[in-house]
C-alpha cells in the first residue's frame, strides 16, 4: 500500500506511513522502527539548500570541493544564517570543523536553537553558542560561548581560550539536562580536547525541539537592554545603558521576550532614532505586548574587512531515544561527560587501592607466583618467596585472600605463615597433602606478610613437585 499518512515523529518531523484504511475512513499506521539515534552529518558535497534553510542579506555561503564557505563582505548590517532542516532533542553533540579570518566587526556563530514544535521556525527562547568571529576577539585563539533559556538574554562567557582557528580547528557544543559543555581540539590528531568549558546556569530547555545554525554577522559587540516600551508614535523604544549609536545607525536585535513588532517577531536589523545616551527607538516598528525583564541584545551593524569563514564538516549526534551512552571516552584531557571513566596507570597495574582516602596504582588483580618446581629431598622444607601486601596496620588493603597450592608425588605437610615485621613469623594454618593429589589451603590477609611452605614427609625425593601462591580479592 502507498505511504499515505502524515505523522509527526518524536523530533518534530513530519514524515509519511503505511496505513491500513478501514470503514469509515479509519486509518492504522503499519509499526515504524527507527535507528535508536538521530544523527546528522554534512562534508558539504551536495546541494546547500538540501540540508539547510538560507536566510542573508549582504554576505554570501558557497560550496567547493567539500568546503563550505561563508563570506561576510564589507557592507555594514550583512549577514547570512543557515538553519538546518533537521531537528534535534537533549542531550546531543555538535562537532564542527571551522577556520576563520576576523575582524573586530563581525560575528561568526554556531549555535542550537530551540524551535516552535509545530511550525519548526526558531523561537528564540533557547540556545547554547559558540562566537569565534572577531567582534568576540580579533584572536585566533579565542572564542566566547553562550547558554540561553526561557528568552532571557544569552548569558555569554567572557573571552576563552580554544585551539587556533587560523587552521581548521574542532569545535563541539554538547547541551545535557543537567550542564552544558563547549570543548576544542585539533582536528584529525589522537591528543585530548585542548580545552573545555562548562555552564550550569540558563540551560536550554530540556524538552524544546532544536535546530542547528550557523550565522556570520557584520555587527559590533552585543549590548544588553533594560527595558523595551511603547515610544513615539508607537514604535518600540528600548534602553540599553551608554549604547553610543547615532540616529539613522542600523542595529540589529534579537530575543527580546515579550515584545512584538505588531504581530511579528523583533529579530534583525533596524534602523534607530536615538533619544538620548540611553534609549533609542526602532523605526517603522509597531509596540506590542510587554517586555520580559532581563531579555534581549543589540548589536550595532559595523563595516568589516572581507571576513571569510571555512568548514569541510559539522554533525550532530542525537541521543534522544539511548537510554544510555556507552563510551570509551572520546579522547578528551578535560573531564566531561563524554568519558565516563579515568583510567590511572597501564593495564598492568589499573586497579586501585585506597589509601587515606587517597587513590593510588597497585599491582594487578589476583596476582599468583610459582614459588618452585624443583626436586625436594625426603624429610626437606621449601619455604617460599615472603610475600608483601605493601601496607601498614590499620590501612585499608584489596586482597581478602592469601592462597597456597601445591602438587607432589611424595606426601607432606602444606603450610601458610604470616608475619606483621617480617622477622617473626606465625603459622596460621596446616594441611596434610597425599601424594599424587593437588590440594589449596586459604587463609584471610591480616597481616602485611605471607609466605607458603611444603615439607616433604616422604620416604624419598619429589621427582614431581609443584608449589604456587596467591593474593585473591574473594
Amino acid at each position: 500500500m502507498a505511504e499515505n499518512l502524515l505523522m509527526r515523529q518524536a523530533n518534530g518531523a513530519l514524515t509519511k506511513v503505511r496505513s491500513t484504511e478501514l470503514a469509515g475512513g479509519t486509518h492504522i499506521p503499519h509499526q515504524i522502527v527507527r535507528s535508536l539515534a538521530n544523527k546528522f552529518v554534512d562534508a558539504f558535497a551536495g546541494v546547500l539548500t538540501d540540508k539547510w534553510d538560507i536566510t542573508s542579506s549582504g554576505s554570501t555561503a558557497t560550496i567547493n570541493a567539500g568546503l563550505l564557505t561563508i563570506s561576510s563582505g564589507v557592507v555594514a548590517g550583512s549577514y547570512i544564517e543557515l538553519l538546518s532542516k533537521e531537528t534535534f532533542k537533549l542531550p546531543f553533540r555538535v562537532m564542527a570543523g571551522l577556520a576563520n579570518t576576523r575582524h573586530a566587526a563581525n560575528h561568526q556563530i554556531i549555535e542550537v536553537v530551540s524551535v516552535d514544535s509545530d511550525t519548526l521556525i526558531p523561537d528564540g527562547k533557547n540556545s547554547a553558542s559558540i562566537d569565534v568571529g572577531g567582534a568576540a576577539s580579533v584572536t585566533a585563539t579565542q572564542m566566547k560561548y553562550s547558554v540561553q533559556n526561557g528568552g532571557l538574554t544569552p548569558l555569554e562567557s567572557a573571552v576563552s581560550t580554544i585551539t587556533t582557528t587560523a587552521t581548521t580547528a574542532v569545535l563541539e557544543i554538547e547541551p545535557f539536562e543537567d550542564e552544558a559543555w563547549f570543548h576544542s581540539r585539533i582536528i584529525d590528531s589522537t591528543a585530548g580536547r585542548a580545552a573545555s568549558f562548562v555552564r550550569h546556569q540558563s540551560l536550554p530547555d530540556p524538552n524544546a525541539l532544536y535546530k542547528l545554525r550557523i550565522r556570520s554577522m557584520n555587527h559590533a559587540l552585543w549590548k544588553n537592554p533594560t527595558n523595551a516600551i511603547s515610544g513615539t508614535g508607537g514604535v518600540i523604544r528600548l534602553t540599553v545603558a551608554a549604547h553610543a549609536y547615532t540616529t539613522g545607525a542600523v542595529v540589529w536585535v534579537e530575543a527580546l521576550n515579550g515584545v512584538l513588532n505588531g504581530t511579528a517577531e523583533v529579530r534583525g536589523n533596524y534602523t534607530v532614532t536615538v533619544i538620548d545616551a540611553n534609549t533609542f527607538e526602532l523605526d517603522g516598528t509597531t509596540f506590542a505586548g510587554a517586555y520580559v525583564a532581563g531579555s534581549g541584545r543589540t548589536a550595532l551593524a559595523s563595516v568589516p574587512t572581507a571576513v571569510t569563514m571555512t568548514m569541510p564538516f559539522i554533525n550532530v549526534q542525537d541521543y534522544e531515544e539511548l537510554k544510555a551512552e556507552i563510551t570509551g571516552g572520546r579522547g578528551q584531557t578535560a573531564a566531561g561527560q563524554g568519558l565516563g571513566v579515568t583510567v590511572i596507570g597501564t593495564l598492568a597495574t589499573h586497579p586501585v587501592t585506597v589509601t587515606s582516602g587517597a587513590i593510588v596504582a597497585t599491582s594487578a588483580d589476583n596476582i599468583f607466583w610459582n614459588e618452585s618446581v624443583a626436586v625436594l629431598a625426603a624429610g626437606a622444607t621449601l619455604t617460599g618467596v615472603t610475600r608483601d601486601t605493601a601496607v601498614a596496620v590499620a590501612t585499608a588493603h584489596r586482597y581478602a585472600k592469601f592462597n597456597a597450592m601445591v602438587f607432589s608425588d611424595q606426601p607432606g605437610t602444606l603450610a601458610i605463615e604470616v608475619s606483621l615485621d617480617n622477622v617473626t613469623w606465625r603459622r596460621l594454618k596446616s594441611l596434610a597433602i597425599v601424594a599424587g593429589t593437588a590440594d589449596i589451603l586459604s587463609v584471610p590477609v591480616m597481616a602485611r606478610y605471607q609466605r607458603a611452605l611444603f615439607t616433604n614427609t616422604g620416604a624419598a625425593s619429589t621427582t614431581t613437585f609443584m608449589l604456587n601462591s596467591s593474593y585473591t580479592l574473594s
